[in-house]
């Protein structure tokens, strides 16, 4: 029992613990992501840079919201994204925020697409505070005037933003999470219930524990069939928001019906998502 099981058994936390950041962040790596190869007449992209202290730079896109559907004054949508690829992967969702007159930020996180460097916990969390400032001191966005998305892991760094930016006492618009999860350990020990893995986490991305904090208005989502994070564990970090935000909107979960962890779609969302941004701008308004 101790060499055929004792042992590999050992072995294999032991690789997973040493290798955990690896297996937990799976970029694509490029050498150059020009806007100029994606942008259309109709889908104005262009180029951001923007320096996050060290001598790391991110670099991103901008995406021009819709002369059809503008909206004055501007709005702003930061989006965060899921722990592999790069941005190039999210062109869709970028032109649907777009498309709703709004503009949006998308930066790499360090390690992804053409930027250098290694993601943590840390780093990753720091980058968003400098993608806030950027975003309302350099492109001059009210904090009301944006939304902050965050899919599956960036929702993690989504939902820690949000919180501090609201306790700051300048919360966004209103913080929208699609398929993400109340803990890493939560996740990793349900994914992996024979091994003690989630003690061993490096980075935990503790998001239950941030989401009481957020006062602005929360929309989520989650797919019922969700074989990566549980749709229980989305469930249960949606409890632990506040019920409304200060402005008196009722916080919402969507569960999408059979919804698999990244067939989750704007197609999916984009009623309810319409609907609260509509309630944000014109402000709360009776259920």
């Amino acid at each position: 029992m101790l060499i055929y099981v004792g042992i590999p058994y050992v072995a294999l936390v032991a690789i997973m613990g040493f290798c955990q950041r690896q297996l937990l962040y799976q970029p694509t790596r490029t050498d150059l992501l020009p806007a100029s190869l994606h942008a259309t007449a109709s889908l104005p992209i262009h180029d951001v840079e923007l320096e996050v202290g060290g001598g790391q730079r991110l670099h991103g896109w901008r995406f021009a919201g819709a002369e059809s559907a503008k909206l004055e004054p501007p709005s702003l949508v930061i989006y965060f994204p899921g722990n592999g690829g790069c941005r190039a992967d999210r062109i869709a969702d970028g032109r649907d925020f777009q498309q709703l007159g709004y503009d949006v930020l998308l930066f790499d996180y360090r390690g992804f697409g053409d930027n250098s460097g290694s993601p943590t916990e840390a780093a990753l969390s720091a980058d968003a505070t400098c993608i806030w400032k950027f975003a309302t001191e350099d492109l001059q966005y009210p904090p009301g005037r944006i939304v902050i998305f965050g899919e599956s892991l960036g929702g993690a760094i989504a939902t820690r933003l949000t919180a501090e930016c609201c306790q700051r006492g300048a919360p966004p618009a209103a913080l929208i999470l699609n398929s993400t999860f109340a803990s890493l350990a939560e996740t990793v020990a349900w994914r992996f219930p024979l091994f003690p893995f989630q003690y061993l986490l490096l980075d935990r991305y503790p998001s239950v524990e941030r989401i009481p904090h957020v006062t602005c208005p929360l929309l989520q989502f989650h797919g019922t069939a969700d074989s990566t994070i549980s749709f229980d564990h989305g469930q249960r970090l949606f409890e632990a928001a506040p019920a409304q935000s200060t402005s008196g909107i009722q916080k919402q979960f969507v569960p999408i019906p059979g919804g698999e962890h990244n067939l989750v779609s704007m197609h999916d969302m984009q009623s309810a998502v319409t609907k609260l941004l509509t309630r944000v701008r014109q402000g709360a308004a009776p259920e």
